[in-house]
C-alpha cells in the first residue's frame, strides 16, 4: 500500500512538473507570436479553446499549445494535438514505452536494418567496433580519420537537436576526448545536394519527416519540414535553426521560415534565399524511404525521421526519434496533421 501511494505521488509530481514546463514554453511562444505578428487572441477565443481542451482532451491544461497554434494561424481549428497532450498521453501508449530506443545511436543501424545511416564505427564501454560489432583497435580509427579528406562526426547516445556532437579531423584527433563522450557512433560526413547550399552553406540541412501508423496498420507520412542552420554553423541546432514547413508530398516549401522564437522569415536571414514555393529535389524519395523503414517497425505508431538528400538523389538517415517526436511545429504550420488517428480519445482509457 505504501509503495502504491508513493508511486501515485511520484506520478502526480511528474505530471505537475511536466504541465508547468509546457505551460511556460507555450505561453512564451504565444507571446513571441503575438509580438511579432501583432495578432492577439481574444478572451473569447481563449475561453472557447479552454472549453474545447476540457471536453475533447480531458483537461484545460492542454489549452496552452492550442493557443499557440491558433495565434500562428489567426484561427482555431479542431483536431490539433497539443504538444503536452501528445507527450503525456499519446507517445507513451502509441509507442508502448519503447520509444527511447531510438536515442541509442549505437543500435540504430541494427534496429533499422538498413545502410542509409552514415555510420563508420561504434564506441561502447570504451571499446571501438566496426559496423558488424567486431572489435577495432583505436589506431585503426585514427588511420581512417587521417585518410579521409573531410571530417567525421562523433554523436553520443541520447544526443539530439544537434547537441552532443563532436567534429573530428586528422588535425584535431584526440582519442581521450572521444572516449570521454561515452557510448557513441562515429559517422562519415553527408554530402548533401548542392540545392541546399543555396539556402545556407556550412551545415547539412535536415528534413524532418513524421510517419504514423493508422488503426489499419498502414504507415503514411503525416508532416514534414526543413531545418536549416545559420551562418558559420557546422551543425544544425534547434536553438538557432530556421524551420520551414513542407506543405505537400512533392516537397514544396511554405511561405515563411520560422526561427526559434517563432519569428517568421520570408527569406533566410543570412543568405536572402526566398522560401515560398521552392521545391526540395527528390523529396518523394525521402518520404518513400521513411515510410518503408517505419513499416519494418510496427511496434511504433509514430516516428520522426531526420534525413538528408545527396547530390545523386540518395536518402541518408541522420537519426530517428520515437520517444517524443516534435509535432508542435507541424501542427502549427500545416496541421491538424493527426486528426484521423483517434488520439483525442486516448485520455479516456489512460491508466
Amino acid at each position: 500500500m505504501i509503495l502504491k501511494t508513493a508511486k501515485h505521488t511520484a506520478k502526480l509530481t511528474y505530471k505537475a512538473s511536466y504541465d508547468t514546463k509546457h505551460k511556460r514554453e507555450a505561453l512564451e511562444a504565444l507571446n513571441n507570436i503575438q509580438k511579432t505578428t501583432h495578432y492577439v487572441l481574444t478572451k473569447r477565443t481563449k475561453s472557447m479553446i479552454k472549453e474545447y481542451a476540457r471536453e475533447i482532451l480531458g483537461s484545460t491544461r492542454y489549452a496552452y499549445w492550442l493557443y499557440v497554434y491558433a495565434a500562428y494561424n489567426r484561427n482555431f481549428v479542431e483536431g490539433w494535438i497539443p504538444d503536452n497532450y501528445f507527450g503525456y498521453v499519446v507517445a507513451p501508449r502509441a509507442n508502448k514505452g519503447i520509444g527511447r530506443i531510438a536515442n541509442v545511436k549505437t543500435l540504430s543501424r541494427r534496429i533499422l536494418d538498413c545502410d542509409l545511416l552514415p555510420d563508420k564505427f561504434y564506441l561502447i564501454d570504451g571499446i571501438f567496433y566496426d559496423l558488424e560489432f567486431n572489435i577495432v583497435d583505436p589506431n585503426d580509427v585514427r588511420r581512417v580519420v587521417n585518410s579521409v579528406d573531410k571530417e567525421l562526426y562523433v554523436k553520443s547516445d541520447n544526443s539530439n537537436q544537434g547537441k552532443g556532437v563532436m567534429r573530428i579531423t586528422k588535425d584535431n584527433f584526440d582519442l581521450q576526448a572521444i572516449l570521454d563522450i561515452g557510448d557513441a557512433v562515429i559517422q562519415e560526413p553527408i554530402i548533401q545536394s548542392k540545392w541546399f547550399n543555396k539556402i545556407i552553406e556550412g551545415s547539412v540541412a535536415t528534413i524532418r519527416v513524421t510517419t504514423a501508423k493508422g488503426s489499419d496498420g498502414e504507415v503514411q507520412s503525416k508532416a514534414a519540414y526543413l531545418r536549416v542552420g545559420r551562418r558559420d554553423s557546422q551543425v544544425v541546432q534547434s536553438s538557432t535553426a530556421i524551420k520551414v514547413p513542407i506543405i505537400d508530398q512533392i516537397g514544396t516549401l511554405g511561405d515563411f521560415g520560422v526561427g526559434p522564437n517563432w519569428e517568421q522569415y520570408p527569406e533566410h536571414p543570412d543568405s536572402g534565399f526566398a522560401f515560398a514555393g521552392q521545391l526540395i529535389p527528390n523529396f518523394p524519395r525521402a518520404i518513400a524511404e521513411c515510410e518503408r523503414l517505419h513499416r519494418k517497425l510496427p511496434n511504433f505508431a509514430i516516428i520522426g525521421w531526420d534525413v538528408s538528400i545527396t547530390e545523386d538523389g540518395e536518402v541518408r538517415i541522420i537519426e530517428w526519434n520515437a520517444g517524443h517526436p516534435d509535432i508542435k511545429f507541424s501542427e502549427a504550420t500545416t496541421g491538424p496533421c493527426f486528426s484521423d488517428l483517434g488520439w483525442e480519445d486516448m485520455w479516456k482509457t489512460q491508466q
